[in-house]
């Protein structure tokens, strides 16, 4: 049994490569993730699987979780979730929650799960392969939350242990199954039952412009102002983001929106850029453009969400209208399309 010390603040990514290797070629090896350390096995090595079900005492019939190095790449495994499915992923992914839902193209079900820690994340990436990752214990045990437990346990029946940082939680991942309706949580762990219930009944409001450095910047701190002075009553059950079709992420948003803003005494200077993604397409109930391009690019991506899209300008009158885009231009172009938004944002705080 090998054992492998991987450092997560200064990550060698030789170590990643051969740990990854190992797992692609059949070996069992256990990893740690933000929850307990897990024993990885290469989900289509008949040989390796079996050997992990023995070592666990685990019945073989039991559903072992896969587990995805990015949110994106659940679409390798099934079709389309339900809306609440991506509003969990976009709120808790990566992170310590696990769904089950169909094989794509199947009723068979399968347990997905990202995990947020940031070596065990390198290494999923680079093993090439589907990687169940079933939590490192005796089956009914409580699970190993070091290194050192991980090989008190199984010693030399494993064939590596990675050593690095510890599970930040130490308690299983939350299940929710998403087969029921509207879905079910099977296992209370990291996340609460609380948490997960307020995430699926929250209504998402997406504003997308082109960059996400002024306009739907602009219109997601407005909102986020005006339902706190005038809809209590709803403020804390609507969650409001943004981002950009051509956006690159990280960027902050221009001097000139700050200074606006600044003006209704709102502070947008910890705002990133983000670009549009799937997973915000679909986990968003509301998404509210600036440009009849912007929806095109949108129904382009996802055909699906054409329902769910709305023109920023039709909230101010019948003549809807895009929504200018000052990057680039003058004050005057900024005032412009400021007060033409905190007039559609005053529209907008009535109709939900």
């Amino acid at each position: 049994m090998e054992k492998i010390y991987i450092d997560s603040e200064n990550i060698d990514l030789d170590l990643v490569k051969n740990v990854a290797s190992l797992i692609r070629k059949g070996k069992i090896v256990a990893l740690p993730t933000e929850t307990v350390y897990g024993l990885a096995v290469n989900l289509d090595n008949t040989e390796a699987l079996q050997r992990l079900y023995s070592i666990k005492q685990r019945p073989p019939d039991k559903l072992s979780t896969i587990h995805i190095g990015e949110p994106s790449d659940i679409d390798f495994f099934i079709d389309v979730l339900p809306v609440y499915g991506y509003k969990l992923i976009d709120k808790f992914w990566p992170g310590p929650l696990t769904i089950i839902y169909y094989k794509k193209d199947s009723k068979q079900t399968l347990g997905l799960r990202c995990p947020s820690h940031p070596l065990t994340s390198l290494i999923l990436k680079e093993s090439l392969c589907k990687v169940v990752m079933p939590s490192a214990n005796i089956t009914g045990s409580p699970p190993a939350v070091s290194a050192q437990e991980v090989e008190d346990i199984f010693g030399a029946k494993l064939d590596c242990i990675v050593d690095s940082l510890s599970p930040k939680f130490k308690v299983a991942s939350t299940i929710v199954d998403l087969t029921k309706r509207p879905f079910e949580v099977l296992r209370e762990g990291s996340i609460s039952r609380d948490d997960i219930e307020s995430a699926v009944n929250a209504k998402n409001v997406l504003f997308v412009c082109t960059g996400n450095t002024c306009r739907s910047i602009m219109a997601e701190y407005l909102l986020k102002l005006s339902l706190s002075r005038k809809r209590e009553d709803i403020v804390s059950t609507i969650e409001i983001s943004s981002c950009g079709v051509g956006a690159l992420d990280g960027f902050s948003p221009s001097p000139e929106t700050l200074q606006l803003l600044a003006k209704e005494g709102i502070d947008a200077s910890g705002h990133h850029s983000k670009k549009i993604t799937m997973n915000l397409i679909r986990s968003s109930d509301i998404i509210i453009v600036m440009q009849r391009r912007h929806r095109d690019v949108i129904v382009g991506m996802e055909p699906s969400a054409m329902p769910r899209i709305f023109l920023m300008g039709s909230f101010l009158g019948e003549d809807a209208q895009d929504i200018p885009d000052p990057m680039g231009g003058t004050e005057e172009d900024y005032n412009t399309s400021f007060s033409l938004i905190r007039k559609a944002i005053e529209k907008i705080v009535d109709w939900l």
